[in-house]
């Protein structure tokens, strides 16, 4: 729900933010109006007598507008078409001369849009709200994963931090014990580590007096596959034709998954554990959390 709202707030914006303003369709009526009358290629300044284009002052403009209206007067020209003709270039110079013809400008640098059938578009390009929500999503995206590598290189940060120390604490000369034996480590947080002489280090979980090995080389890594990127396409499978159509991949797991043998024995892993298959616990910072078996290596030491 939260990211449907999401894509709904991204489309109000896009939207308003593609869309002409008044001011923006009255200069590309005048300047249709005037290319239709004026002849082709004609631009505000060519009708004031401006025919160096942009970089005039206020003042320099209305000095043409003056003379210009001089020329065009209804009492030299008594006729409708010469009417209109001194209403545009009114309207003309006033756009000139106010806060309207820096947009002016733009479009008479970057190009008019062209009016086809309910409005006005560029011809050449104009991104559209299609187009602002692709372009905003691959830049959710990246930030996306820039966010999961820095929560990644913390963590990495974070492990590495606790080898170190334990390893300083359970070897104060910075070597191995002599007599090849582990080290106890209590931790500051109460956590307590095991420091092995291959170098090793490994936490104890304080309720099944398990190892857990810390390795920093074994933390998951960002990926693009975690971004919402591919996530939210497959989110967006999963609540609609997911729901009805089973890609191949997901009936052969739904297949493994049923034909997984349960325990029958002590020695086996009991059934309430086999959805830890493929996690382990780690505990750091003063909490439990759940993570991939690669936190730990896949190997764990049972206690003796």
């Amino acid at each position: 729900m939260r990211v449907f709202f999401f894509l709904v707030l991204i489309g109000v914006c896009a939207t308003a933010v593609a869309a002409w303003s008044e001011k923006d369709h009255e200069i590309f009526r005048l300047k249709e109006e005037l290319e239709k009358h004026e002849g082709k290629g004609t631009t505000f300044y060519s009708f004031l007598g401006l025919e160096h284009g942009q970089g005039y002052t206020p003042d320099q403009i209305t000095k043409a507008y003056r003379k210009r209206s001089r020329q065009l007067h209804p009492d030299k020209n008594p006729s409708k078409e010469a009417t209109d003709r001194f209403a545009r270039l009114g309207l003309i110079a006033n756009i000139l001369r106010g806060p309207e013809k820096e947009r002016y400008d733009f479009f008479l640098q970057k190009g008019f849009p062209r009016w086809k059938g309910t409005g006005y578009y560029y011809a050449r390009f104009r991104p559209g709200l299609a187009t602002v929500l692709v372009f905003l999503y691959l830049i959710g995206s990246c930030a996306h994963y820039l966010v999961l590598d820095i929560t990644a290189k913390k963590a990495r940060s974070q492990m590495q931090r606790y080898i170190s120390e334990c390893k300083a604490q359970a070897w104060p000369n910075g070597f191995p014990p002599a007599d090849s034996s582990k080290r106890k480590v209590m931790y500051e947080n109460g956590k307590v580590f095991m420091v092995y002489p291959d170098g090793t280090v490994w936490i104890v979980d304080s309720v099944t007096n398990e190892e857990y090995l810390l390795d920093v080389a074994e933390l998951d890594q960002a990926t693009w596959r975690k971004t919402m990127l591919f996530r939210l396409p497959i989110w967006l499978w999963s609540i609609s034709l997911g729901r009805y159509i089973r890609l191949p991949e997901e009936e052969h797991k739904s297949e493994k998954k049923s034909t997984r043998p349960t325990a029958t024995n002590k020695t086996e892993k009991p059934a309430a554990l086999s959805d830890q298959d493929d996690s382990t616990k780690k505990v750091l910072g003063g909490k439990v959390v759940r993570e991939a078996s690669n936190v730990a290596g896949g190997r764990r030491r049972r206690r003796k």
